[in-house]
């Protein structure tokens, strides 16, 4: 199995219930490809530094995914096709960042 720092971005006009939806069906996506959520954590809503699809905020989600390397085209075909997720990115790792990440511990400090 594969390492993945894996981040999304979510549409800034979802509802949280929107968000858990989009979140459990991304789960899904990840059970169905073999894969496994070893992390999660929600960064929130926060400013774009340009917009994207006439987006000037997001909802970050931030997750350390384990899957087989040979699956990962997949689940990023399957992201393109969701029109809630304006961006993604999928990092291969040979370990996971210490958690929390330093986002949260930003926000713990305020």
């Amino acid at each position: 199995m594969a390492l993945f720092e894996h981040v999304i971005m979510l549409r800034q006009d979802l509802s949280s219930s929107d968000i858990n939806n989009v979140l459990k069906n991304h789960q899904d996506t990840l059970l169905e490809l073999n894969g496994n959520i070893v992390y999660q954590e929600s960064w929130g809503l926060r400013n774009l530094a340009y917009p994207i699809k006439n987006n000037k905020k997001a909802f970050y989600e931030f997750m350390n995914i384990e899957m087989p390397q040979k699956n990962i085209n997949s689940l990023n075909s399957k992201l393109n096709l969701n029109e809630n997720v304006i961006r993604y990115l999928s990092v291969r790792v040979k370990s996971f960042c210490e958690t929390p990440t330093t986002m949260i511990k930003e926000k713990e400090k305020d």
